[in-house]
């Protein structure tokens, strides 16, 4: 009994409780797992290298491939057999606008020199489009638009994936105007690959594509 006074008389004296504090330990073991020294390291990703154009046949280059229909396959670096959600970007292709450039300066080479072998009255004009004789003028007015139809094909082909039908084409017509460039140039100056008609003057003809 006194010492339960005695206690009681403590606590009223100071007015609040007496609160006694512990401490605790906590162990490590129960916040961060034990580390496994036989487990490999977690490997790290690998960078994506991206390719240029659709992944080539599982047989290889120049082999038959399943996914073409059983043809060969070929690298494509000009993207000539992709196909073009427009025909402005089939026309942006650098090798068909390349093909286009000379295609055209072939057409003016075969005009000019035809124009000068006919003017040296030592050729004709065969094509009944443009007559025996044709002006510059005409003849320009004739075969440029007939090659800007052709560029216009050739656009449309690219875009259905078609470019190196395309680009083939071209490179026939610019072919046949060089051919009858150089002929023209031939006869111009007196030089004839072929025998002459009766009135001496050989027939050649301006190379158009149609």
């Amino acid at each position: 009994m006194a010492q339960a006074a005695q206690a009681q008389s403590n606590a009223t004296t100071t007015g609040r409780p007496v609160v006694e504090t512990q401490s605790a330990q906590v162990s490590g073991e129960l916040i961060e797992p034990p580390q496994s020294p036989g487990l490999p390291d977690m490997p790290l990703p690998q960078p994506l290298i991206p390719q240029d154009g659709p992944a080539p046949c599982p047989a290889g280059v120049g082999e038959p491939c399943a996914l073409l229909g059983g043809r060969l396959y070929f690298k494509d670096p000009g993207h000539m057999t992709e196909h073009n959600a427009t025909w402005g970007q089939a026309m942006k292709n650098p090798f068909l606008i390349g093909g286009e450039i000379l295609n055209l300066a072939a057409t003016i080479a075969d005009v000019e020199e035809t124009e000068a072998c006919l003017h040296a009255h030592t050729c004709k004009e065969q094509n009944p489009i443009l007559g025996s004789k044709p002006s510059r003028a005409r003849a320009y007015g004739t075969a440029i638009p007939l090659d800007f139809a052709v560029y216009a094909m050739a656009g449309l082909l690219k875009k259905q994936g078609k470019g190196n039908y395309a680009f083939g084409t071209l490179w026939i017509l610019t072919a046949t105007h060089i051919y009858f460039a150089a002929e023209g140039r031939a006869l111009a100056s007196g030089v004839s690959s072929g025998p002459p008609n009766t009135n001496g003057s050989h027939q050649m003809g301006i190379s158009i594509g149609f």
